[in-house]
């Protein structure tokens, strides 16, 4: 299918992939080129919560009970069809006109396809199927989607993001990341974010250096809890894996031993790994000067990004296509594709300055309206929706 551009406000760009008739599986390039116009987000968020605390006077819940799906008949059914329809994901039956349903209470192919729609704009997987995680969504309350928009009108408002120029955008609940040029969405990919116990940090800082094969310092936490107890029971496998003991002063290097365990155990070393094909970091890192050890990187788990729900990671920023995003800052610098795939599949560590380093922001937005005017909901996976957190 061919996309022409398309005149979309960056919410509802944030959105994209899931409004979308078709999951978007692979990053979009210049192709699928989306333009942003500027809009008052936050506005429309306000609005669109006013309309919801309306909803609530004809708001009835399901009643709990087992997974629903097509098929079934009963007055639960009923209960997710009126609820569907007053959230105007249920729209009747398919045809030039609205055909009069036979069966309220069984689960047809009208109501599946409004289930779906469902779990589109709220970041579920859109099986059709009413499962323990869709029944929960919609077992939220238009009063409390209403006051999710109000808190995410806030946080639109404190986003300034530029008008000319690139930046580089990942909207932590929603799992993407996005490079903007100009006002135009030039890429667009899954992220793979921190869990609730190491959160991905917001932030506003910019992408200095690219390094290709990288090595990894690992951070004194993960040291303690989870590296250190490894390379006790098997240091041969931790050494096979690039894993050193490093001096803090020195920066000298040795191998895993008991003596070198213990350095690193009592705060003198640490452990790296080197360079190569079980690197942790994957073959490419992506600078951002803070104060937290926060990059974005490549990652040798793939298969994570076939997950709906990607807050897995240390606090780090993993990316579907790390070497897209390189060839897109580095591109005006001299490189294209082959160069980047030559430098990614090397052997050694190479730090390549970004030009014009670009903006990187790290934002937690988890409601939005998006390009059909419909609001769109992700979970608060680090529980920050509440009046504190705006």
């Amino acid at each position: 299918m061919a996309y022409g551009p398309l005149q979309l406000s960056f919410a509802a760009l944030l959105s994209f992939a899931v409004a979308s008739a078709t999951p978007l599986n692979e990053p979009f390039t210049a192709k699928h080129t989306v333009a942003i116009e500027p809009e008052d987000v936050s506005q429309k968020l306000r609005n669109t919560a006013q309309h919801y605390r309306k909803l609530a006077r004809n708001w009835r819940p399901i009643a709990q009970g087992k997974t629903l799906q097509p098929g079934d008949r009963n007055e639960r059914v009923l209960q997710m069809r009126n609820l569907l329809a007053l959230y105007q994901d249920y729209r009747g039956q398919p045809g030039p006109l609205s055909a009069p349903q036979k069966d309220p209470r069984r689960f047809d192919s009208a109501l599946q396809i409004a289930l779906e729609r469902f779990q589109q704009r709220h970041g579920l997987r859109a099986t059709g199927i009413a499962d323990e995680e869709t029944l929960t969504a919609l077992a939220v309350s238009p009063i409390e989607r209403a006051q999710q928009m109000k808190l995410n009108a806030a946080r639109w408002e404190k986003l300034n993001l530029p008008q000319k120029g690139r930046y580089v955008i990942v909207n932590i609940p929603d799992y993407r990341l996005q490079l903007v040029e100009d006002g135009l969405v030039r890429l667009n990919m899954k992220t793979v974010v921190g869990k609730s116990s190491t959160r991905t940090p917001n932030m506003h800082s910019r992408i200095t250096n690219i390094v290709f094969n990288p090595t990894w310092t690992v951070p004194r936490s993960i040291l303690v809890t989870e590296l250190l107890p490894k390379a006790r029971h098997n240091p041969t496998a931790m050494h096979k894996r690039g894993y050193r003991v490093v001096q803090y002063r020195s920066g000298k290097s040795s191998p895993i031993t008991e003596e070198s365990i213990a350095r690193a155990a009592g705060g003198h070393a640490t452990l790296r790994q080197m360079s190569g094909p079980e690197n942790t970091l994957g073959k490419v890192k992506f600078v951002i000067p803070n104060k937290q050890a926060i990059f974005l990187h490549d990652t040798q788990a793939q298969s994570l990004f076939r997950l709906q729900h990607r807050a897995l990671s240390h606090g780090c920023v993993r990316l579907q296509a790390p070497e897209e995003l390189a060839y897109f800052l580095l591109n005006t610098q001299g490189w294209d594709r082959t160069r980047i795939a030559q430098a990614a599949n090397g052997h050694d560590a190479l730090n390549v300055r970004v030009n014009s380093a670009p903006r990187l922001f790290l934002i937690y937005i988890t409601a939005w309206i998006d390009r059909y005017g419909q609001p769109q909901f992700r979970e608060d996976i680090y529980l920050l929706d509440n009046e504190n957190n705006p």
